[in-house]
């Protein structure tokens, strides 16, 4: 079944139960709740689903609900990757928090980021490199070993503070009952990226932890030569928990699917029978847009 996240509506509709009516009255039955929804929005939330028992949540993308010690949310306000140990312990009480309230709520799964190299300049370099269609030339196989290069020297500890949080994040996976899903990541910086997947995966894969793939930030990557769809669903596919989906043309993503360059028909070849399926679609897109794409991923069995 094809689930949505509120990242469509939420900026929109601040009433919780007029964003859960919203999907609904679309048909939806499967919900993720996002980052951006603030504690009072989702105690709306909850009153709704109290009453309306078609629609359930399947998933959560952490941070959930905005931090108390926050204005505004974000799935990067706290880096599990971080080297700051306040900032990493805060990373870790949050998402334990998102994941007890998954078990309240009865979803399956919790969404992750789980932190960034700092080395902002690349973004706009790839992006400059695929612009001027150079991605798989001399030139860009250059400069990406120089960006790999670079991640190097300046990842520092990253990774071993994100072992360190995921094995706390474990922890409360299997106290609560709910699994948790690493997604790919859209830049070059943020972590995980693929070489680091495998190092956290063999520590921890077939447990409570797992592989979220998105759709979206896969194919970007794609495009920019960084690695490609099928590299990472052959490596991680058997950890799969859920997807994102949504379209790209280019590096642009969040698009109605059906309408850029995703392979959807690659993908249905790893998902399994639970596996949890989100339309992540930006609010720019309408109503009528979103709903064809829903259309669209019918018509090919995705489902």
């Amino acid at each position: 079944m094809l689930g949505i996240s509120t990242v469509w509506k939420s900026g929109e509709l601040k009433d919780g139960q007029k964003l859960m009516e919203c999907f609904a009255g679309l048909g939806f039955r499967e919900v993720e709740l996002e980052y951006r929804i603030s504690g009072e929005t989702f105690k709306q939330i909850k009153q709704f689903l109290n009453k309306a028992k078609d629609l359930k949540i399947v998933s959560i993308h952490n941070f959930f609900p905005v931090p108390d010690i926050l204005e505004t949310g974000g799935a990067d306000v706290f880096h599990f990757s971080s080297e700051d140990g306040e900032e990493r312990s805060l990373a870790v009480k949050y998402a334990v928090k998102t994941i007890q309230i998954a078990s309240e709520l009865g979803a399956r799964a919790v969404v992750l980021h789980l932190g960034m190299v700092q080395m902002d300049t690349v973004r706009e370099e790839l992006f400059g490199l695929y612009d001027a269609g150079k991605v798989g030339s001399d030139e860009h196989k250059r400069r990406l070993d120089e960006f790999k290069m670079l991640r190097d020297r300046k990842k520092g500890k990253t990774l071993d503070m994100m072992l360190l949080s995921m094995d706390e994040i474990e922890q409360a996976a299997e106290k609560y009952d709910v699994n948790v899903g690493i997604e790919n990541r859209y830049y070059f910086r943020e972590c995980p990226n693929f070489e680091e997947m495998s190092v956290i995966f063999e520590k921890f894969g077939g447990g409570r932890i797992g592989y979220w793939h998105d759709v979206g930030h896969a194919k970007v990557q794609e495009n920019l030569g960084i690695v490609g769809t099928k590299e990472l669903l052959d490596a991680y596919g058997k950890y799969l928990v859920g997807v994102h989906l949504h379209d790209v043309k280019g590096y642009s993503d969040h698009h109605v699917p059906g309408i850029g360059e995703v392979d959807f028909d690659l993908l249905k070849k790893y998902l399994k029978k639970d596996t949890i399926k989100i339309l992540e679609i930006h609010p720019r897109e309408t109503e009528k847009d979103l709903m064809d794409g829903v259309d669209f991923l019918k018509g090919i069995g995705l489902d």
